[in-house]
């Protein structure tokens, strides 16, 4: 990382996040990697665990697109898991998103988002308070980090969280600056949902999907049209699979078996969804939607 991508900024910058202000501790300064403009767009938060599972992951990449296309920045912790799907969400809407690290700015944590990390701050930008040439970091410095996180947003959704998770720091902080919070609900013997379904029974908002955020918070601008092909009409067995199709993925076979119709129609309704990039093929002989599905 070049030294004259960094700046450092104060509580005086015209872009400085005015959310850090409400902090008991704001920052007096932080370090910008990238457009410190960025720090400007109305921002919504999205944190959740780094074992996720691949139906969290593709959930969290589809709401951060969908939060992209209504004109709102994705704030994110840059961490593996649902961190790295939020920002890369953003991405994939042309939106601009901030990584809020805990680390000095020449180091990139966990080093296999060294790449993300490039592709974040061309469209926006990485934040840290700790100055170029700190110490190594420390596990104190990721409560900091999630501080910022919950400061900057307009509000906070966690997808998938254990009972004990860090994106559970950043739900309490928000909550507690008046910032809503909203859990997206799993299985209900999930791991990896256990904090989500505590936040929910604390008063948190649920989220099925990007019309729940809308109403909740203003989007800063109207969505486009969706960008993506058109969906197979109702009644075609196209239509049928895709009804079908779990976003965590589902067995080919399973859904062979509870076609109703007949061979040739079930084999045409699969290669229109394939032909089309509706679907794509799992490892396991499983199915799952395109991304771009909502």
């Amino acid at each position: 990382m070049p030294a004259n991508n960094w700046r450092q900024i104060r509580r005086d910058h015209p872009c400085w996040p005015q959310g850090w202000n409400d902090l008991d501790d704001p920052p007096q300064s932080v370090v910008v990697c990238g457009d410190p403009d960025t720090l400007a767009v109305p921002a919504v938060a999205m944190v959740g665990t780094r074992r996720a599972t691949p139906r969290g992951l593709a959930v969290a990449r589809r709401l951060a697109r969908d939060l992209g296309s209504r004109g709102w920045s994705v704030v994110s912790g840059l961490a593996l898991g649902i961190d790295g799907e939020a920002h890369r969400g953003a991405l994939e809407a042309g939106a601009p998103t901030v990584g809020i690290m805990a680390t000095a700015p020449e180091r990139t944590y966990p080093t296999a988002h060294r790449d993300l990390r490039d592709r974040i701050e061309r469209r926006g930008c990485c934040v840290t308070e700790v100055a170029p040439g700190g110490g190594p970091s420390g596990r104190w410095l990721f409560p900091r980090r999630n501080r910022l996180i919950a400061a900057m947003a307009a509000g906070v959704i966690v997808v998938e969280a254990p009972a004990r998770s860090g994106a559970l720091v950043t739900a309490r902080v928000a909550a507690d600056l008046g910032r809503p919070v909203w859990a997206v609900p799993g299985p209900v013997d999930a791991e990896e949902s256990a904090g989500c379904h505590a936040l929910l029974r604390d008063g948190a908002h649920l989220c099925a999907g990007i019309l729940d955020i809308d109403q909740g918070l203003e989007p800063p601008q109207l969505p486009e049209a969706p960008s993506g092909p058109p969906l197979p009409l109702p009644g075609s067995a196209a239509r049928w699979i895709l009804d079908r199709v779990a976003l965590d993925g589902t067995e080919l076979e399973d859904l062979r078996r509870r076609w109703p119709g007949t061979d040739a129609v079930w084999s045409e309704g699969l290669l229109a969804l394939e032909l089309a990039e509706l679907i794509r093929r799992l490892p396991g002989g499983r199915l799952a939607p395109r991304l771009w599905l909502s």
